[in-house]
């Protein structure tokens, strides 16, 4: 390895913020319209409700969601909840469809990090070709499509990748253990609860308008 990585990393999709922002941006718009050209004082109440939907929404399914690696494993908040992978008990790391990490007991995919679809390969391989960069191979000694640099699923799984070598290689990993190792997951009760009740609200305060 070339360099040693930091003890902390975190990794969100870009993409994904950039849809929040746009979504926060029209919601804000629409809410003001709204205000400013409904007569009644009913009508501008009612449109609290959808607004708080769709900024929890651009929160929840596409700002929150994240993927954290450190020293003693990796957190991965996803929308419907918080699962933590100890590296004592990653045995794999996959790309088909997402970033997924495998451990004897459970699957954890990363939200965050989706494989790519044709168009973002086919940016990826243009990218790969004017900076010269080689994703590692996977595991399995194939390499995905996933795998590749540029893309959500790609660069997050280089992350991993990075900081499992370096730990196995340090000999911070207790090795033979994954069998044993607990994969906690703690739902979002709170935030998805939130999300229901505002956009059935939402949907009600609409329909009476």
């Amino acid at each position: 390895m070339s360099a040693t990585p930091s003890t902390r990393d975190v990794f969100v999709s870009r993409f994904n913020r950039g849809l929040a922002v746009a979504l926060w941006a029209v919601v804000a718009l629409v809410f003001t319209v709204t205000v400013l050209n409904d007569a009644t004082w009913a009508d501008r109440a009612l449109a609290v409700v959808p607004a708080v939907f769709g900024a929890l929404f651009g929160w929840v399914v596409l700002w929150r969601p994240h993927m954290t690696i450190r020293d003693d494993g990796i957190e991965v908040v996803n929308v419907l909840s918080t699962a933590t992978v100890p590296w004592a008990a990653l045995v794999h790391v996959d790309t088909r469809f997402a970033l997924t990490l495998v451990t004897p007991r459970r699957r954890v995919v990363v939200s965050a990090a989706p494989a790519p679809g044709r168009i973002g390969v086919a940016m990826a391989k243009r990218q790969e070709q004017r900076h010269g960069h080689v994703v590692p191979e996977a595991e399995s000694g194939g390499r995905r499509a996933g795998d590749m640099l540029s893309t959500d699923s790609g660069d997050a799984a280089y992350l991993v990748r990075w900081h499992w070598d370096a730990l196995r290689e340090d000999g911070a990993i207790e090795l033979g253990t994954a069998d044993s190792v607990r994969v906690p997951v703690v739902p979002h009760w709170v935030s998805v609860a939130l999300l229901v009740a505002t956009g059935v609200g939402g949907w009600f305060a609409i329909a009476a308008r």
